[in-house]
């Protein structure tokens, strides 16, 4: 009796398989999982995290599938289409092969199409999160002590006087007896600049009122021929960000000049014009020098609040 029992499940199960690769079933979950990948890929490769869990998996996929570089923000763009283009044949085979069954599954039966495309997000999306558990059980458990002593500096900021996103006159003269952070970023990019954009807010969000108030954030232009005042105030208007917050510009030769002064790479792609560029934050103390220069790797911006309450914490002399 067992065995006819076996024998009949084992048919069913024949069946159920032959209907499911030979009906529209098949194909369209196959599809369905095969765009979901590339949605999948895309969100890894041009979604800005917002730091933490999230912020860490994004940042070393990116570091292992496309030779991302946290400094710099360069990544391998042309890894990312490789990636995104891979399926396409697979899509193009399924679709040739299988085009009358998903055309009666499309036409016929949309709640079943609806079922096997639910079914395919589900798979890719278990497939996400096991990556992410195991990216998080790769990951280094603590976060190394800010070296506050090892790290202090004293150089010279460059002296500037240009023009923030409402108009007013800046200069470094104007942040005397304040703490400044200064980063470099410009309005249109679309790869680094908004991480380090969400980190500043990030972090001005953890201090204290009386803290925002005795520290600015200097923002200089990247592209001063055309970061206009309304691009710049678009950004700081998107990231919610207000007073300290300056994004600077001015005539380009003098942006420049102080850029190169403060040694931030950057080089144009002259098809796209993308500018691919080194992501530093400088923190300036009271007198206006610049106490640590840390870039937007994992464990240096970690240290940038630290770093900013070690200066806050310190009388002007």
């Amino acid at each position: 009796m067992n065995n006819i029992q076996e024998a009949q499940s084992v048919n069913r199960f024949v069946l159920g398989a032959s209907r499911f690769l030979s009906g529209g079933r098949f194909p369209a979950f196959a599809i369905s999982a095969l765009v979901f990948y590339q949605i999948f890929i895309a969100v890894m490769a041009f979604v800005p995290p917002a730091g933490g869990a999230w912020g860490d998996f994004l940042e070393d996929f990116r570091m292992r599938c496309f030779k991302y570089d946290p400094k710099s923000g360069w990544m391998e763009l042309g890894s990312v289409w490789v990636m995104l283009s891979e399926p396409l044949p697979l899509e193009a085979i399924f679709f040739f092969i299988w085009r009358a069954p998903l055309r009666e599954l499309w036409q016929t039966r949309r709640a079943a199409f609806a079922q096997v495309a639910a079914g395919a997000l589900l798979l890719v999306s278990l497939i996400g999160v096991s990556l992410m558990g195991l990216g998080r059980s790769q990951a280094t458990p603590t976060e190394l002590p800010f070296p506050a002593i090892n790290l202090r500096s004293a150089l010279v900021m460059p002296s500037f006087r240009l023009t923030n996103q409402e108009g007013h006159t800046v200069s470094l003269a104007d942040f005397k007896g304040r703490v400044v952070l200064v980063t470099a970023v410009y309005s249109t990019c679309t790869t680094t600049c908004p991480m380090m954009l969400t980190k500043v807010r990030t972090v001005l969000d953890q201090l204290t009122s009386a803290e925002r108030d005795d520290m600015a954030v200097v923002a200089f232009s990247l592209n001063p021929e055309a970061d206009t005042r309304e691009l710049r105030g678009m950004i700081a208007k998107s990231y919610g960000m207000k007073a300290p917050f300056h994004f600077v510009n001015g005539v380009p030769s003098e942006v420049n000049a102080v850029l190169d002064k403060l040694n931030v790479a950057r080089t144009r792609d002259e098809k796209t014009g993308q500018i691919m560029h080194s992501n530093l934050f400088f923190l300036l103390d009271r007198e206006g020098r610049i106490a640590y220069r840390l870039s937007l790797s994992q464990n240096e911006a970690s240290w940038l609040i630290s770093a900013l309450r070690v200066l806050l914490a310190e009388k002007s002399s």
